[in-house]
């Protein structure tokens, strides 16, 4: 689910708690709203665009804009941009935070292990790491797949694009879900760009 797709896929709504409740328990289910978590009435108030119909089985199944729907894009951004290998989010301010943890999507934990709140986490020097759940909602792999033995994070690659010049990138990511990877230019005319998505297949060892 590339940020591009999830951007023009998000509009603002309004859910209630137990509708938000079901689509949480759909993202821990990789994508199916699991029997028993809320009552079939609210299942039947969740709107087609959110968690679309098998219809030979009745399951409901979490869609793109059921899953931009449960947090705001720019909450989506940083939870996509947090450390694949250390989990840490970083850049989050305090209600970013306190949203991302009520929906169990980071944990506030200090370098010695102890859980916080999002509240007191700054009397323990607790840090924002994202969840696993955090993890499936935004395509991040919990483990780190195959791609990155031959492309590690903070190795260079080339970028070869049809109609367009080579490019030296800087991998900055795993490999997500929808065949993408996070670089960053290395060209002097962008040395402080935040970074992109190119697609796996186009990035190549130098």
């Amino acid at each position: 689910m590339s940020e591009t797709h999830l951007l023009y896929s998000y509009a603002i709504t309004k859910m209630t708690p137990s509708q938000r409740k079901a689509l949480l328990a759909g993202v821990d289910a990789g994508g199916r709203l699991p029997d028993g978590v809320v009552s079939a009435r609210v299942l039947e108030s969740i709107p087609e665009t959110w968690a679309r119909t098998d219809e030979e089985t009745g399951s409901r199944f979490l869609t793109l804009q059921g899953r931009a729907a449960l947090i705001p894009f720019d909450r989506y951004r940083q939870l996509r941009r947090a450390n694949p290998e250390t989990g840490a989010v970083h850049g989050l301010n305090h209600r970013d935070g306190q949203g991302l943890h009520r929906d169990g999507l980071v944990v506030f934990q200090s370098h010695d292990g102890r859980i916080a709140g999002p509240t007191d986490h700054w009397m323990t020097n607790a840090y924002p790491y994202i969840t696993e759940r955090g993890r499936k909602l935004v395509g991040m792999p919990l483990t780190a797949p195959a791609l990155t033995a031959r492309l590690p994070i903070g190795s260079t690659a080339v970028w070869r694009r049809e109609g367009r010049p080579d490019e030296r990138v800087q991998v900055g990511s795993w490999l997500f879900t929808d065949g993408t990877v996070r670089v960053t230019p290395l060209a002097w005319s962008m040395p402080l760009s935040p970074g992109t998505w190119a697609p796996a297949a186009e990035l190549h060892p130098c």
